[in-house]
């Protein structure tokens, strides 16, 4: 029964990162060629559509504290399904940047309430708990982005009909097997240890922060590949077709290498800490080594070090956020994880932008390895507190 649980938890996420990659690729795209808008007002609608999902975000959590991971899930779905709804009937402008506005709010409510019911799920160890959600995400990503190409290749209008029955799919599997998830709520833990954690409610808000802000540079620093360093590498003969195999050689690593990754945090990364501090510095290595590349086989190789990193970063943090936070207080910290990796993702293109028009891109890579490092060293000064408290994160 219980691993019924996480596996319709992951199907979930498949299905929800498989619809968000139906069209996120193609928004920029669908607006300028499709709908005869600027650049800058394509930008414009992207970033209210950031703002909606960092809304979504929040309200995700604390609905998720109030009525419950089921109701909140629901809540997501049917507003992401009115949106899509509208853009399978009007998907000309404005009423595209409105529904996609609409959308934004609804999957950010589900990414949160999503990561938030996995803290729901008793018997298990949440590493592995939240590993799962990340590898349903990324087969999600892949399955849409490979899919999406072809429909819109045939008719693009056809994405809005595709992305309304992915959800529908998802509101299916949630009505019947998502009730008895959301109606677990963890409370294993100790009476004095909850009581513990919700005296040092404050303190421990501090140290999410902390961890959150490694969350916000790494993704900072991640989403350049899908902005700034895909402009650049026309510039050094490499084609759309090399850069979308770099994307390939990312997903194959990420759904492959798992055994081998879960071997290394079992004999070495011992504690969420040491799994952070592993991918992080991948991550430092994978811009070093784009420092130094003109050609092809310098981006393989720094790809190939971000993808073992984020491999080690993005589950190790909304786990060890569970790991920290109060029984009664676990949706709206895990609000805080995506709300950074959000945040991350709206304003890391358009930093990134600024440093290349201004300087180089590599002063780019400086910069992000300078933030990753620094995010690094406060993560590790100011969280002994902590590492007191719970002694396996």
């Amino acid at each position: 029964m219980k691993n019924s649980k996480l596996k319709w938890l992951v199907i979930g996420s498949i299905l929800n990162n498989a619809g968000i990659s139906f069209i996120w690729p193609l928004n920029t795209i669908y607006m300028h060629d499709h709908l005869g808008k600027s650049l800058a007002v394509a930008g414009l609608v992207l970033l209210i559509d950031s703002i909606t999902t960092l809304i979504g975000n929040f309200f995700g959590g604390r609905l998720f504290d109030r009525i419950g991971g089921y109701k909140t899930v629901l809540l997501g779905l049917f507003i992401s399904i009115i949106s899509l709804t509208g853009l399978v009937i009007n998907h000309n402008w404005p009423f595209y940047a409105v529904f996609l506005a609409i959308l934004g709010l609804g999957t950010g409510i589900l990414f949160t309430s999503v990561n938030s019911l996995a803290t729901s799920l008793s018997g298990y160890d949440h590493r592995y708990v939240f590993n799962s959600i990340y590898l349903g995400l990324n087969i999600g990503v892949a399955v849409g982005t490979s899919i999406a190409g072809f429909i819109a290749d045939f008719d693009i209008s056809l994405i809005f009909i595709a992305n309304l029955l992915l959800y529908i799919a998802f509101l299916i599997i949630v009505l019947f097997f998502y009730k008895d998830i959301g109606a677990i709520h963890p409370q294993n833990e100790s009476k004095e240890l909850s009581e513990a954690r919700d005296r040092n409610k404050r303190k421990l808000l501090i140290h999410v922060f902390i961890i959150c802000f490694v969350y916000f540079v790494v993704w900072m620093g991640y989403v350049q590949w899908q902005s700034t360093i895909s402009a650049y590498l026309p510039k050094v003969n490499i084609s759309i077709k090399q850069y979308s195999f770099l994307w390939t050689i990312n997903a194959l690593l990420i759904i492959l290498g798992q055994p081998l990754i879960s071997l290394i945090i079992k004999k070495v990364a011992h504690t969420y800490k040491v799994q952070i501090y592993v991918g992080v510095m991948l991550f430092v290595f994978s811009f070093i080594v784009l420092i130094f590349s003109q050609q092809y086989i310098g981006f393989i190789a720094a790809i190939v070090l971000l993808t073992l990193g984020e491999m080690f970063v993005f589950p190790a943090i909304p786990a060890m956020i569970n790991a920290i936070s109060p029984a009664n207080a676990k949706g709206s910290f895990q609000s805080f994880v995506n709300i950074s990796s959000t945040s991350g993702r709206a304003l890391g293109p358009m930093l990134g932008g600024v440093i290349v028009e201004q300087l180089s891109y590599v002063y780019l890579y400086l910069a992000a390895i300078i933030l990753m490092v620094l995010s690094v060293f406060i993560f590790h000064y100011k969280l002994n507190t902590v590492t007191r408290m719970d002694k396996k994160i």
